[in-house]
């Protein structure tokens, strides 16, 4: 076999067209960044840092590839990212003989950066940066690419070398290239084991036999394990109290844990109703007097009065979104979430009540297909931003007469196979006002107070068909977890009635048997 010469006589024309069109692209990302970056140096660069960017990810101008370098440095370095640190940083510096301020382009186009960074048509305020710097990524790796094909077809064609030993070395140099960009999703198990050992140090300094985040339901958070950055479902049917109950566990996390920011998407209850349950559970003033204290009574307003501070000074760690301001899409939740963590620099909990009312952008008409893409879209964000997310999602009618089972939402598949933990409540009290779920509150004004229960129907990381009790106080919209005594007898009370209504059942059957016998007997 012989081998062509290196000549040949065909020749291939170069489109330098989409070559500089390429590169103004670059450029123009390369200054996106840049601008962003200046304008607004927390976020961005919180942004940055999560994304793992660096210089090296600039492949355009060298002015901008020491202009972002710089700037990175500043933060790392937990510096004021501004004109005059950034300046005062490049005069000191040289590259290649020369101040790295003149490679830049001067003081003039560093304070033309900062004073007005979106000057330039194109270049634009970006809310979230990721997208410009998946471009700037999958250009660098195409570029590479090709450079790593042309290469070695050139090896090919030209080389004396083993065709095989060529195609071996392009396919090696090519597998590093792709082994560079997945830096983000493959971790060995040693950083496993050190993220493990420090969640076991952080709980064993909390002296807590559970992990995650504190809340006021103890027992609840020993059965699932705490509530850790994961999806959780509150479940049950109409009526049941799964807006009080996130409520609650919206102030309970902002409350208990000062290093977490809670954003509450209350889709059912406006801003107004939100608030005043939290200041009635906060102080245990009844809610109709936190809205309209009309009743001349000292103590309830100055608990009123209390109440009102004690919400107020939470209002940076947590926030209320409702339909106010329109309707709420799926879309916004991922913005907003992704922004308060960047903002914060720390823990988010998220909670959504109820999911079935978050919009999408592209309506689908079958339920069930909806709620599996919200549920399979909530855990995505969860994994994604490592964040809490807690949301309620209501049971059909039929359901409400009864205690719900897990077998309710097996039509729902979403629901029941994506959240880490579902838990059921359920009041017996709405259906059954003899129930014996209800106890005496004796003092000055007795009255009755119904016991709700959560039932865990599935837990990914703890025990499953366990009933945590509570007593629901409805004039301040309150539940608070009975002891652990009481939720053995009252679980051993389900099983008791449970065990009756089976006998009778059976009682029932037996006597319809011996009835129908009897009356086959006379015929």
């Amino acid at each position: 076999m012989q081998r062509k010469g290196k000549n040949t006589s065909k020749t291939q024309s170069i489109d330098y067209s989409a070559i500089d069109k390429m590169i103004e692209e670059a450029i123009m990302d390369e200054e996106r960044i840049l601008a962003n970056l200046a304008f607004d140096p927390i976020i961005i660069g919180r942004q940055l840092r999560e994304l793992r960017f660096s210089s090296s990810d600039f492949q355009g101008l060298e002015s901008n590839k020491i202009l972002i370098e710089a700037m990175l440095t500043l933060l790392l370095e937990e510096q004021m990212l501004n004109a005059q640190n950034l300046i005062k940083r490049l005069s000191s510096e040289k590259k290649s003989g020369r101040l790295k301020i003149d490679i830049v382009g001067g003081r003039e186009r560093i304070q033309k950066l900062f004073l007005s960074p979106f000057s330039t048509a194109g270049i634009i305020m970006i809310e979230d940066i990721e997208s410009v710097v998946d471009r700037i990524r999958d250009r660098n790796v195409r570029n590479q690419a090709r450079r790593i094909l042309i290469q070695y077809s050139e090896n090919v064609y030209n080389s004396d070398r083993e065709v095989f030993e060529s195609m071996s070395g392009c396919i090696q140099d090519l597998r590093t290239l792709f082994l560079q960009g997945t830096t983000g999703y493959i971790k060995n198990m040693d950083i496993h084991i050190e993220e493990m050992k420090e969640l076991i140090q952080s709980n064993r300094s909390r002296q807590r036999g559970y992990g995650g985040f504190e809340t006021n339901f103890p027992l609840l958070m020993e059965r699932i394990s705490g509530i850790q950055k994961e999806l959780y479902l509150v479940a049950g049917g109409v009526g049941m109290g799964k807006s009080t109950f996130l409520t609650q566990l919206a102030w309970d996390l902002a409350n208990c844990n000062p290093e977490l920011t809670v954003l509450f998407f209350s889709l059912d209850l406006n801003r107004i109703d939100v608030t005043a349950k939290l200041i009635a559970q906060a102080m245990e003033v009844p809610i109709d007097f936190v809205k309209n204290p009309y009743l001349s009574d000292p103590q309830l307003e100055e608990k009123r009065i209390r109440g009102l501070e004690k919400v107020s000074s939470l209002n940076d760690r947590l926030f209320i979104i409702d339909e106010s301001n329109g309707r709420i899409f799926l879309d916004d939740i991922k913005k907003l979430v992704k922004r308060t963590k960047l903002e914060r620099g720390g823990d988010v909990a998220v909670l959504i009540d109820p999911v079935f009312k978050i919009h999408l952008r592209d309506e689908i008409t079958n339920f069930a297909e909806k709620c599996n893409l919200l549920s399979a879209e909530l855990k995505s964000i969860s994994a994604v931003e490592g964040v809490t997310l807690i949301a309620s999602a209501g049971l059909p009618k039929a359901v409400s007469n009864r205690r719900p089972i897990r077998e309710d939402l097996a039509e729902i598949t979403g629901l029941l196979y994506d959240p880490y933990v579902v838990f059921f409540l359920y009041s017996d009290y709405l259906n059954d006002f003899e129930t014996p779920f209800l106890e005496w509150e004796l003092g000055k004004d007795s009255f009755m107070i119904p016991i709700s229960e959560a039932y865990v129907a599935k837990n990914k990381m703890g025990g499953i068909n366990t009933r945590v009790f509570f007593r629901y106080y409805e004039s301040y919209s309150k539940y608070k977890e009975c002891a652990p005594q009481e939720v053995e007898n009252y679980n051993a009370m389900i099983e008791n009635l449970q065990r009756f209504k089976d006998d009778k059942r059976m009682k029932d059957k037996g006597y319809n048997e011996s009835k129908a016998h009897s009356m086959e007997e006379e015929l």
